[in-house]
């Protein structure tokens, strides 16, 4: 068996959805980008330990988030304090330009600005739960957290969509 071989091909099946989920998780193209690639270069990494009765985009898709959660840890231990306070932090990466040009119709710019806005951690379950289409139990499964905390989240999360969205009508 070809190990390089079946990866490449299990990559290549599931190259769309984990792209959208990289996008969604980094909300901009050149961050996705190299998520997508470390993630990849993590999975090849560690295909040896890969359990051939589990779906492979679900092992994938926890790679990425663990991925995607590294790499934050890692920016927040070296940022240098550049910014007055928090607020000014969050706002200047608020204002910068998404190239997300996925073809989404405009109907849903205020519902994706809404969902781009939220806390990292309500973010994430809503992206592999509604963007991903992963089962709660699934989206669970990769987060590593009990299903009851992502329905939690979920519900807070559409708790907070539906105030911003309210508060921009």
């Amino acid at each position: 068996m070809n190990n390089k071989t079946d990866i490449s091909e299990n990559i290549e099946k599931c190259r769309q959805r984990l792209t959208r989920l990289c996008i969604h998780l980094c909300r901009n193209h050149d961050d996705a980008a190299d998520l997508f690639q470390d993630t990849c270069l993590r999975a090849v990494k560690y295909y040896e330990s890969y359990d051939e009765n589990q779906e492979f985009d679900k092992w994938i898709f926890r790679i990425c988030v663990n991925t995607y959660k590294s790499g934050l840890r890692r920016i927040y231990r070296l940022k240098p304090v550049l910014f007055g306070s928090e607020e000014e932090h969050d706002e200047f990466f608020r204002l910068i330009p998404d190239d997300d040009n996925t073809v989404l119709h405009e109907e849903y710019s205020e519902l994706l600005k809404s969902v781009r806005n939220l806390p990292e951690k309500y973010r994430t379950v809503v992206v592999l739960r509604y963007f991903s289409d992963l089962s709660e139990k699934e989206t669970a499964k990769i987060l590593g957290i009990p299903a009851g905390t992502v329905k939690s989240r979920l519900n807070t999360a559409k708790k907070l969509i539906r105030k911003e969205m309210e508060q921009d009508e």
